[in-house]
Parts: structure tokens; C-alpha cells; sequence
């Protein structure tokens, strides 16, 4: 369930500028007079249009803030009541300002470290320096798990993947699903995981 908010009076400090201000909002189902209360602040801030939307936090893709940012242009200001409004985690918020860096858009927020306008070029320079920071850290993660890896395979150690079972229990499963059985059936019948049944099933139908 989406809503959106449009001013129709533009305020005077707007009148003097060709820039905007988008905010944006955020509740979980049934917090109805906590998203009011968002855009009531946000449109007390001065945003000429509110996006607003009932999601998790933790859903990958949030329409109505994907639409509040493709609305914004160059020299634009996107404005939230707090990061948690929009961002699930400190990898999503730092890859989320730094896009919006590049297109010189400006995030703001009404309370914490971003609420403070007036230092918007140094504030560019360090979330830049952590989104750099951010990568390194992920791209060393991978090289010390490949690193790990090959030391296993070398040793001679089980690099670990998907439970084996013998081609005869292969065949069974295979025989038993063509005969009708559910993959549950198949499960109490055999004793072979579920993932395991859908794999091999799979696997059969692709040869």
C-alpha cells in the first residue's frame, strides 16, 4: 500500500531556487499514524512531494524510494526523518549516497549526523572515502575465502557443497517421482533430503 503527497502551494523559500526537495517515508504494516505523522513533518520541512509507502525494511527493493530518486535531478535534496527510514544496513546507505553523490543530489535527514547542511562538499569527500572503504572490505572477504579454499583443496580437506548420494538412491528417486510420488512422499520413503530429492529430480529432467 503506497501513498503519495503533492503541495500544491510551493513555499517562498522555494520560489527563490530551482532545486526541490523530495522526502520520503517509511512504516510497517498497521503503523498507519506513524507514516502520517512522517509526511506531516516532512511536508512542515518543506518538500514539495512526499513518497511514502507500508514496507519491511528488510525488502530488497522499495518502489516508492526508487521513485523518489529517480525524481530527483542535479542540485535536488531528498529528506528522511531518520536513515532506518531508508536503508536496512550500512552497505545499502553507503552504495545509496554515493549514487546520489555522483549526481550531486543531496540526502538530508531531520535528526543525527545529516541534518547538518551546511558542510555538504566535506560530507561528499568522507561518505566517498567510506563507500571505498566499504568495497575494500567486501573485495578482502572474497580473496581471504578463495585463499581459504585452495589451502583446503591442497590439504586434501572437504571444500564441503551438495550432499552426494549413491547413483542407486539416484534411481529410486527418479522411479518414485515418475510413478507419482510427492517430493514429501519420496522423503519419508528414502530418508533423502528434500534439496536433495529437487536436485536430483532436476537434474534427471535436464539429461
Amino acid at each position: 500500500m503506497t501513498f503519495k503527497f503533492k503541495r500544491k502551494r510551493i513555499l517562498l523559500s522555494e520560489k527563490s531556487k530551482n532545486s526541490k526537495a523530495i522526502g520520503y517515508a517509511r512504516a510497517t504494516n498497521n503503523e498507519y499514524e506513524y507514516l502520517e505523522e512522517q509526511i506531516k513533518i516532512l511536508k512542515e520541512e518543506g518538500c514539495s512531494l512526499v513518497f511514502s509507502e507500508f514496507i519491511s525494511l528488510d525488502e530488497e527493493i522499495k518502489p516508492q524510494l526508487n521513485k523518489a530518486i529517480d525524481s530527483l535531478s542535479k542540485g535536488d535534496e531528498i529528506i528522511i526523518t531518520q536513515l532506518d527510514r531508508a536503508f536496512k544496513n550500512k552497505k545499502e546507505c553507503l552504495i545509496t549516497i554515493n549514487k546520489l553523490i555522483n549526481k550531486d543530489i543531496q540526502l538530508r535527514t531531520l535528526t543525527g549526523f545529516f541534518a547538518v547542511n551546511e558542510s555538504s562538499n566535506a560530507n561528499s569527500s568522507i561518505f566517498k572515502i567510506l563507500y571505498e572503504l566499504e568495497n575494500l572490505e567486501e573485495k578482502s572477504l572474497g580473496e581471504r575465502k578463495k585463499e581459504q579454499l585452495l589451502r583446503r583443496k591442497l590439504s586434501g580437506n572437504n571444500l564441503g557443497g551438495r550432499p552426494k548420494i549413491s547413483p542407486l538412491k539416484e534411481s529410486l528417486v527418479i522411479r518414485l517421482r515418475n510413478e507419482g510420488y510427492s517430493y514429501r512422499s519420496i522423503r519419508s520413503q528414502t530418508g533423502i533430503a528434500l534439496s536433495t530429492i529437487r536436485r536430483v529430480i532436476l537434474e534427471g529432467e535436464l539429461t
